[in-house]
């Protein structure tokens, strides 16, 4: 092995998301495959997109919109390497047990224009095709445990959660009314990237980055206490019990080859051509290389991944 290559990287917030790029650092694969990569939390995706367009990070784990946005408003092109993990759910205050209940109600929105806000608009459109009407969305700004304590104080009637916050509503009496996947928008919406031009110029860095990423992943899914230890350490989870929630809440879902996902940045485009015309024209390829993700596929890499946790699989 060469010299080590020194790397930045991003993430956006202390959710579950970013937990398989932690992983694949904490084990030490991004290190076997010659990268020393100093992480960091950036402030939400905004955050993680104002890292990458400065260099301040070579890549990042982000969700979509953000992304989306900064690339449709002119600036460098940057792309989803991989797929990621984003667990969302609608979870409603003690009371209301059913979605028929939200009609003439509230869902509360972070007001930036992020991954919360598009999901809001999604899941009101979704409940007005329904016949569920006349549902109002309102700003409940802050984070976390903020936005938890508005839903409990019937600032509104629901809020879009993802785990472990989701985890803690819970346990406070809220409900789960939506799980985003059954729209196809679990694990779709956000992943790995990088500006295009780093890409371009360094193509050998980033197949080393993919491939110790998709090793990453598969640890996550494969080894639980692990990932367990991993999650309270970077979320600051003190109650082991919510980082086994969360870890079992997510992992049966994640897929085992973590792709970019072009159906959900199309419904991501859609919702967001409202306030951003030129979404709705954006072709999704725009935003995704995954060429690295299918080399590992047509190598064999990830076959052999599988095989090394499941020995009766046949080599």
């Amino acid at each position: 092995m060469g010299a080590i290559i020194q790397l930045n990287a991003g993430f956006a917030t202390v959710g579950q998301g970013a937990g398989p790029m932690i992983v694949t650092e904490r084990a030490g694969i991004f290190r076997k495959y010659g990268l020393a990569v100093h992480i960091r939390m950036m402030g939400g995706a905004a955050g993680v997109v104002r890292g990458l367009l400065a260099g301040e990070v070579q890549f990042g784990n982000l969700a979509a919109p953000a992304l989306l946005q900064a690339v449709l408003e002119g600036k460098p092109d940057m792309v989803f390497l991989t797929g990621g993990i984003n667990q969302q759910f609608l979870m409603a205050r003690p009371g209301i047990l059913q979605r028929e209940q939200l009609a003439n109600g509230t869902i509360g929105m972070a007001g930036d224009k992020g991954l919360n806000d598009l999901l809001v608009h999604f899941i009101v459109d979704q409940f007005e095709a329904a016949g569920i009407p006349n549902i109002r969305k309102v700003l409940i700004a802050g984070r976390g445990h903020r936005r938890l304590e508005a839903l409990l104080n019937g600032k509104c009637d629901a809020l879009v959660i993802t785990p472990p916050e989701a985890l803690y509503a819970r346990r406070k009496g809220c409900n789960f009314l939506v799980d985003y996947s059954e729209y196809g928008l679990n694990y779709a919406l956000g992943g790995l990237a990088a500006r295009r031009d780093y890409v371009a110029h360094n193509e050998d860095i980033i197949r080393k980055v993919v491939k110790a990423y998709v090793e990453g992943m598969h640890r996550y899914r494969t080894d639980r206490d692990f990932t367990i230890r991993v999650q309270q350490e970077y979320s600051g989870i003190e109650d082991r019990t919510i980082a086994e929630e969360t870890y079992d809440m997510t992992q049966p879902g994640m897929p085992p080859i973590p792709r970019p996902v072009p159906s959900a940045l199309r419904k991501a485009l859609d919702i967001m051509s409202r306030e951003l015309p030129a979404a709705g024209k954006a072709d999704p390829a725009r935003f995704i290389d995954d060429r690295f993700i299918r080399e590992l596929e047509e190598n064999g890499f990830v076959a052999a991944l599988s095989r090394s946790s499941n020995p009766s699989l046949p080599g």
